[in-house]
């Protein structure tokens, strides 16, 4: 049990003592696969405009045995004043040792076993229609096929299977405007298959602060994506970038993570589930440039610029109560901003500080009466050093994470979810014979 100040933030009070307040989870994952692949490569024509005709085979087979043992944690005998004491003080082995806690299964873990099947072929044709304009094009055809059979104590055994094949062709033209200058056009047909366990309805933890629990549903669709890319590049000269790049993509049946209910009183768990349709459209800036025609030689810096917007349509068949039909995708930040600045002295020292930051962003979609969950901003600095002390020894030194800003997960203005993930310093040599 906790309060909850003004500002939104929750002091813990006591052990609520009940199921699911404190939880040990047994799991165990074995994994093996096996892959083959072949590939042949055709050339004709001078160097200085050749064709190129390439030609691929590829076999993939994966087994996945999960299971997952949840504990509760119980007590009906401490008093309020015992489980207000800490976590190291109420587990420490004496209250156990009393009998005065219990521990029993919680009837919701269980196993899965996955068994994923690809076999894909494709056929590529790099091609120059003129001495300035080259066609690249070709397709990939994939034949898929996903069997996941869930156990479990409390629900029926399940068998998804999911078995498609797609072709998903791909064109380019890629145009010397000049020497240094290229315009590059493509439109190419994607896909994203769920993972194992998002299709399993085995339940497992999420975080462990706040206990969410997350399910994964039996009844989800892969995804297909449909891209359309612009891209100009100019290399003013050696070592600098110039790139502005606009881009659409429009999905189908993309997957999303979102609140369901409960039936016990909990907070809300969180399952994945098919939308309808969604697109994402944005611009791209790429920079990065020496800085010694301001007399900094060793310096150079850089940069990467996403700004972007995309809608969703959700699918409203599925029996879900989502709270908001129009909104961004799940995942979708407005904006993702890279820099850095660069020291390489003429000695090899080498000094690199990097920045990133991506924007606010939906984690959860929500369920009446309940907002969306966003994933706050957060600003990250990294700062990387390289050393050579002689030929053959390199020293490093990594800072990372330095600002150590908190990573906040919020619903309705108040934070559910924050914690600090702590700076990281590292030190390390590299001999080369």
């Amino acid at each position: 049990m906790a309060t909850i100040d003004g500002s939104g933030n929750s002091t813990p009070v006591e052990w609520y003592g009940a199921p699911r307040s404190a939880l040990r989870t047994f799991s165990d994952l074995d994994e093996e696969g096996l892959e083959g692949a072949a590939n042949y490569q055709l050339n004709l024509g001078a160097p200085d405009r050749q064709t190129s005709l390439r030609l691929g085979v590829l076999g993939r087979r994966a087994v996945r045995d999960a299971v997952s043992v949840p504990f509760d944690i119980t007590t009906s005998s401490l008093t309020q004043t015992e489980r207000a004491a800490s976590p190291e003080q109420i587990f420490d082995g004496t209250y156990a040792g009393q009998g005065r806690l219990t521990l029993q299964i919680n009837a919701l873990g269980g196993r899965y076993r996955a068994e994923d099947r690809l076999l894909a072929e494709y056929a590529m044709l790099d091609f120059p229609l003129t001495s300035r304009l080259r066609f690249v094009g070709g397709a990939r055809i994939e034949h898929n096929q996903i069997e996941v059979r869930t156990t479990q104590v409390a629900r029926p055994d399940t068998v998804t299977v999911l078995r498609n094949t797609d072709v998903l062709p791909a064109l380019a033209f890629n145009l010397a405007l000049t020497e240094n200058q290229n315009l590059r056009l493509s439109a190419t047909q994607t896909l994203s298959r769920p993972e194992y366990r998002e299709l399993s309805p085995v339940d497992y933890i999420a975080e462990p602060i706040g206990g969410k629990r997350v399910r994964g549903n039996p009844d989800l669709k892969r995804a297909l994506i449909q891209n359309l890319d612009a891209r100009w590049e100019w290399y003013p000269r050696t070592g600098e970038t110039v790139g502005l790049a606009l881009f659409y993509k429009r999905f189908k049946q993309p997957i999303e993570r979102v609140l369901i209910q409960t039936s016990d009183g909990n907070a809300p768990d969180a399952t994945f589930q098919n939308a309808a349709s969604a697109d994402n459209y944005g611009v791209e800036l790429e920079l990065r440039k020496r800085l010694d025609g301001l007399g900094l030689s060793p310096l150079t810096v850089f940069a990467n610029t996403t700004i972007m917007q995309s809608t969703i349509e959700v699918n409203t068949t599925d029996g879900s109560s989502l709270t908001n039909a129009s909104r961004p995708m799940a995942g979708q930040a407005k904006y993702v901003l890279n820099a850095g600045i660069e020291f390489l002295s003429p000695g090899g020292v080498s000094i690199t500080g990097l920045y990133n930051v991506v924007g606010r962003r939906i984690s959860e979609a929500g369920i009446l009466p309940l907002p969306d969950a966003y994933e706050e901003a957060r600003h990250l600095v990294d700062v990387s050093v390289r050393v050579p002390v002689f030929q053959q020894l390199m020293v490093k030194a990594d800072a990372k994470n330095l600002l150590n800003q908190p990573y906040r997960l919020t619903q309705g203005g108040l934070d559910q979810l924050r914690y600090e993930t702590g700076r990281v310093f590292g030190m390390g040599f590299t001999w080369t014979p």
